[in-house]
């Protein structure tokens, strides 16, 4: 009888186990979507008012992981509405980094007292960020987050950023997680950056127009694991005028033999 309750206890673990764990096949993923509503939403019949729209997913599984990326999801949604507040407005409202809601009613709050200075100043604001997968596989999953904004001026702006997920543990993976040497790095970036420019090797970055740091070349804010391998992206600004737009480099995984750490793709 010990034995059978023993085996009985076993198994129970073992499926309480595999419940919490994250599962090894593609994630099920359910779409959320906030808009704006309300008395400050944009009136295109008067031209004013706002225009705030957040679409992300979060994973449809119970799993520590999951829970933990869901968390992050929500974290950098808000963040892209955030990121057009002014700092004294998050101090004063912490919750505001991980509340969409808000986030957006103090984005159109700005609106407002901006309309007050500025009364002739006409237009709608909008903003727009959506979150994408961009790979989901056995050991990461990496998200792309697009966010268009327009509060005036000649031209709107527009922002890409990406983010790699541990699907075991859900945390955040970093460059470091994914690149033991990021020195010998630099320069497989900077081929294929070349390469992808129609650059060849002699020719001064900074004197074809590029934007450098110190005189040297510089990895991206953002890179992801893709499915041809991993990304580089640059975002408008970042390393090259407005007019150039971003500039995306895919390093094969076999050019990252002995730099890349383990097997995330």
């Amino acid at each position: 009888m010990k034995y059978l309750l023993a085996a009985f206890l076993l198994s129970s673990v073992s499926l309480t186990v595999s419940c919490t764990r994250f599962k090894a096949g593609p994630p099920l993923l359910e779409r959320k979507q906030y808009n704006l509503a309300g008395a400050s939403t944009c009136d295109t019949t008067i031209n004013k008012g706002v225009d705030v729209s957040v679409s992300y997913f979060v994973l449809s599984e119970e799993s520590e992981a999951a829970r933990t990326i869901n968390d992050s999801m929500q974290q950098i949604s808000a963040g892209s509405i955030v990121g057009w507040l002014d700092s004294a407005t998050v101090a004063n409202n912490p919750d505001v980094r991980t509340d969409i809601n808000k986030a957006a009613t103090l984005f159109a709050t700005d609106y407002e007292s901006m309309m007050k200075d500025m009364d002739k100043l006409g237009g709608c604001w909008e903003l727009k960020t959506t979150a994408d997968t961009v790979y989901t596989g056995p050991n990461a999953i990496t998200i792309k987050v697009e966010t268009f904004a327009y509060t005036g001026g000649a031209h709107p702006n527009s922002n890409l950023a990406f983010y790699t997920f541990d699907r075991e543990t859900g945390k955040t993976l970093a460059l470091n997680d994914l690149i033991s040497d990021t020195t010998a790095l630099l320069g497989v970036v900077e081929k294929a950056f070349r390469k992808q420019q129609d650059l060849r090797p002699q020719y001064n970055l900074e004197e074809r127009g590029y934007f450098l740091r110190d005189g040297r070349f510089f990895l991206p804010a953002n890179v992801g694991v893709g499915r041809d391998g991993l990304i580089f992206y640059y975002n408008p600004y970042e390393i090259a005028a407005y007019a150039v737009g971003p500039i995306e480099v895919t390093v094969p995984y076999e050019q990252l033999n002995g730099i890349m750490r383990g097997t995330w793709y």
